[in-house]
């Protein structure tokens, strides 16, 4: 027994030189398959999957019984660590010590490395022919292919013609059809030695992975669109969806928009989650057939969602992300699973804001499904819903008018967002309705000492547009707005200064009871503030020391503050 080890490139004929002679990759098949002798890869790893033959991975494996010397694998399959070649012929050496000698062809000279005859491709093969290395040559007719094809060119050449292919193939004497894809396998140097085939496919359907040797293979046909369409099958979405996942742009536009529309028609008639997953690349990565997409999707989602299911919809968001009109024509649909509390309801709540934030007429009929997410368990789906009415108010505040108490009831969430975006719609509300919004009241002073900002800014704010029309109802809480002319928020300050000016007029004692905080504001750092309360103890005859205002007369460095601060002094003196 002899230890064979090839290169590839420029030594075995299926890359060999351009001016010389190759080793026959039959030769080397032959060697190691019928021969006996071991035959092994120490070049270009591609030679691994040709012959049949193991590689430097697998005599690592050998050596060492795992192959942690190679280190991590990166993106592109290569290790950290890679032996030299001589070192290659080494480990091969120690790993069949009692072998009766050892060759290395290669273009390379490894005539250095002890115990290794080195030969070219080119000498070597001669000396073969000669018989002087005690290698017999194989019959050419015990390795031609005996199956349809003489070449493994014949096979390329048909896998360049097409996509989905009717194999015909034998396997322990049995003869099987399939419909399949071609697939690449992995660079021969990641796999174990278990003989990697010549040719790997996948089954169309249920996505099995197999190979088969170029002598086996009796039939290879490309199966045209028309015949993958006309019928529907299961198949059929399965080989299409592949194809739109491989190379999105090469699936035909007409046989796809074909096998949508129709599943949309008949969702029954086919296999449902396959062709979800279709319409789900459709509507990714095909503009040009992404409404029917948009229509399939909906038709095929279950009655129980699946984690498909999810997906689905969930690339519909993604899609309304950026192209939002792509789902106008489905509010109906996507207001029954946001009313819902199921697992629709976030992703299908979440595509009627993206809806809503581009165009708030397309999700009207939508709003009481909004109402009902808005008080939803989940923070997301009831984020999602309250910033769509804030949307909506913003343009209607009269159709978001009936979701006033839902939206009461998210003002007191913990979420800043969500108290946020629920003060925004109130306040839209209130602008338009005083009276709709004058319950809320209590609510609106509940959080006029959160901890976020916004939310005390716009509470605060809101009283403020309130007490235009309901003063009386504002000014009961005089106490805990002056609060704010303590804040740290600069916003929050001047709101509840303009918040007290509006409600003053309906009792102005309430104010002269605030007039610590009002002497104290009189050196805001704010001008606006510093006015504001200028105009407060003017109106209500607040008691404050007419020294302090004659200082902000004399010194104040904004020119309205000075003149508002003359005409305080001239009310109270």
């Amino acid at each position: 027994m002899y230890v064979l080890a090839f290169d590839r490139d420029w030594t075995v004929d299926v890359n060999p030189h351009p001016r010389r002679e190759a080793v026959p990759l039959e030769w080397v098949r032959y060697w190691a398959h019928e021969a006996g002798h071991e035959v092994w890869a120490i070049g270009n790893q591609n030679l691994v999957e040709e012959a049949d033959i193991p590689g430097t991975v697998e005599s690592i494996r050998q050596r060492d019984g795992h192959v942690d010397a190679l280190g991590e694998q990166d993106e592109y399959g290569y290790y950290e660590w890679w032996p030299e070649r001589e070192e290659r012929l080494r480990i091969l050496a120690e790993l069949f010590p009692d072998a009766e000698g050892y060759i290395a062809v290669d273009d390379l000279d490894l005539g250095h490395v002890d115990g290794w005859e080195h030969y070219h491709a080119w000498d070597f093969v001669e000396h073969v022919r000669h018989g002087e290395l005690g290698l017999s040559v194989p019959p050419s007719s015990d390795l031609s292919p005996d199956g349809g094809f003489a070449s493994s060119d014949a096979i390329e050449e048909i896998l360049e013609d097409g996509y989905v292919f009717e194999l015909t193939y034998r396997t322990e004497g049995d003869e099987k059809t399939y419909l399949v894809t071609h697939i690449e396998p992995h660079r021969p140097a990641m796999t174990p030695l278990k003989g990697p085939p010549t040719f790997w496919f996948e089954t169309v359907g249920n996505d099995e992975q197999f190979s088969v040797r170029l002598p086996d293979i009796e039939a290879l046909h490309p199966v045209p669109y028309d015949q993958l369409a006309d019928p529907l099958t299961d198949a059929a979405f399965a080989a299409v969806r592949k194809q739109l996942e491989d190379d999105s742009t090469s699936v035909d536009e007409d046989t796809l928009r074909t096998m949508l529309a129709d599943a949309a028609d008949d969702p029954a008639s086919v296999d449902r989650r396959e062709a979800l997953r279709l319409a789900m690349g459709a509507v990714k990565n095909r503009a040009d057939a992404r409404e029917v997409a948009v229509n399939a999707t909906f038709a095929l989602l279950g009655d129980e969602p699946s984690a498909l299911d999810r997906a689905a919809l969930q690339a519909l968001h993604e899609t309304a992300a950026d192209d939002p009109a792509v789902l106008k024509e489905h509010v109906g649909d996507l207001a029954v699973y946001a009313s819902q509390d199921s697992m629709y309801q976030a992703v299908a709540t979440r595509c009627l804001m993206e809806l809503a934030e581009a165009d708030p007429a397309s999700v009207l009929d939508a709003v009481p499904a909004l109402e009902a997410a808005a008080t939803a368990e989940t923070e997301a789906t009831q984020s999602y819903s309250v910033y769509a009415l804030s949307c909506v108010a913003e343009a209607y505040p009269e159709e978001v008018f009936p979701a006033i108490d839902a939206l009461i009831e998210a003002m007191q969430s913990e979420d800043e967002t969500v108290q946020t975006n629920a003060l925004a719609a109130l306040g839209k509300i209130a602008s338009n309705y005083p009276d709709a919004a004058e319950p809320i009241v209590n609510e609106l002073v509940a959080v006029l000492d959160a901890d976020a900002k916004r939310v005390r800014n716009n509470a605060v704010g809101l009283l403020g547009d309130l007490a235009q029309e309901h003063p009386g109802v504002v000014i009961e809480y005089a106490d805990e707005i002056a609060a704010r002319l303590d804040d740290d928020n600069i916003q929050a300050r001047v709101n509840a200064s303009i918040a007290l000016q509006r409600a003053g007029e309906a009792d102005p004692a309430a104010i002269r009871a605030q007039q610590d905080q009002l002497k104290a504001a009189l050196d805001d750092p704010s001008p606006e503030v510093r006015s504001n309360v200028c105009a407060l103890i003017g109106n209500a005859n607040v008691s404050v020391p007419i020294e302090a205002l004659e200082e902000v007369k004399e010194n104040d460095l904004d020119e309205t503050v000075r003149d508002r601060a003359g005409w305080a002094i001239s009310r109270v003196s």
